[in-house]
């Protein structure tokens, strides 16, 4: 896989993960902002009218709700759709105010055994003079308890059932529009870094691959311009590896330049005393160049000097002798050609491999007349 292939991968999934991670986390914070909002709106409509409930009260404890109050929480829960459903207790639990006259009076205890109240939040408001919450039906309802507070004396309660359908409408419009933010910032940020990746990175690498693969063996140089940067400093590590490749091989070629010579020397040395005077012998290698002659050779020519450069497909006799020499190591091979218009006789042996380096004698013997 290409590094910009995995570069997307990489970015695509933390993307997702972030998104994910966020979402939730969002998700959370606006349903606690939204929940707290409604919650917040409910108690102040309380503390709204909570002067004209305490004086009532406190003249009329534990009795049924008087013509101003009934009129307040008619009109409360007439003039607010959230609210699904009022009631209104005195501080002993008794219902002081309910829409359905038929519950006046009754106990809150014999209030939830008739309706099935949902939760347990009225006794929770009572026993710690505090505003209680408890959401229900899967979420859609929150049932409160607002606590009516005279003298840090719970005076009565107000039980709301209030719908979450508006809470729910803004936290699903809050998370369409965090999702809708977060596609279009990984789109900004991906852009962003897809550019960054391939002008800095990719196209850099690019040029990289391309002067590498323009090395040679002729031209041990990289052509890459300099770059202060990481992609630069391999390209330096290269350049100074081809730069040691460059002296390595000029070593090896000075090696093998002396030891050449060194070896042309000493079959000079050996022929001289091996050949006979008059005879003339060549040293060949594994490529049937000529490695090495006693006598001097009149061909003008660049680079090594090939056996059929000194001896033409005329000359049949020669040819068949190298070859049945190459193919019959250490054993002295023997025939006659013409050479020059003199009868020569040929000798041929291929000798024994040494460290990789192939060599044949070959000799020619101007034969004696009789």
């Amino acid at each position: 896989m290409k590094l910009t292939s995995k570069w997307t991968l990489w970015f695509v999934l933390v993307s997702l993960y972030a998104a994910i991670v966020g979402g939730v986390f969002y998700y959370k914070m606006f349903v606690y902002v939204f929940d707290k909002k409604l919650q917040n709106e409910m108690v102040e409509m309380v503390r709204f009218r909570a002067p004209l409930l305490v004086s009532s009260l406190s003249a009329r404890p534990r009795s049924d709700a008087s013509f101003p109050e009934a009129e307040v929480m008619k009109a409360w829960q007439k003039n607010d759709d959230r609210i699904k459903s009022l009631v209104y207790l005195n501080d002993d639990g008794s219902i002081r105010w309910h829409e359905n006259t038929q519950f006046l009076k009754m106990s809150y205890p014999e209030y939830n055994n008739a309706v099935g109240v949902p939760t347990s939040v009225v006794a929770l408001a009572l026993r710690d003079r505090q505003v209680k919450a408890i959401m229900f039906d899967d979420g859609n309802y929150y049932d409160m308890a607002v606590p009516i507070l005279a003298k840090d004396t719970v005076a009565g309660v107000v039980n709301i059932t209030v719908s979450r359908q508006e809470a729910k409408a803004l936290i699903r419009q809050s998370m369409i529009r965090y999702t809708v933010g977060a596609f279009i910032m990984i789109l900004l940020i991906g852009g962003v870094l897809y550019v960054f990746l391939l002008l800095k990175i990719i196209r850099p690498l690019e040029g990289l691959r391309d002067g590498v693969d323009a090395v040679s063996l002729n031209r041990l140089e990289l052509p890459y311009s300099p770059r202060p940067d990481e992609i630069g400093e391999v390209a330096s590590s290269i350049t100074a590896l081809l730069g040691r490749i460059k002296e390595d091989i000029k070593g090896l070629e000075n090696v093998e330049i002396m030891s050449l010579e060194k070896e042309q020397k000493w079959w000079k040395t050996i022929l001289a005393v091996t050949v006979p005077r008059g005879a003339r012998a060549l040293v060949i290698d594994e490529n049937n160049n000529i490695l090495y002659t006693n006598f001097e050779m009149n061909i003008k020519k660049q680079g090594p000097v090939h056996l059929l450069d000194i001896f033409d497909g005329r000359q049949q006799s020669i040819i068949q002798v190298v070859g049945e020499a190459l193919e019959n190591p250490t054993k002295v091979l023997r025939g006659s050609v013409i050479n020059k218009d003199v009868k020569c006789t040929v000798k041929a042996v291929q000798l024994p491999d040494d460290a990789g380096k192939n060599r044949m004698i070959l000799v020619l013997e101007p034969e004696k007349s009789l």
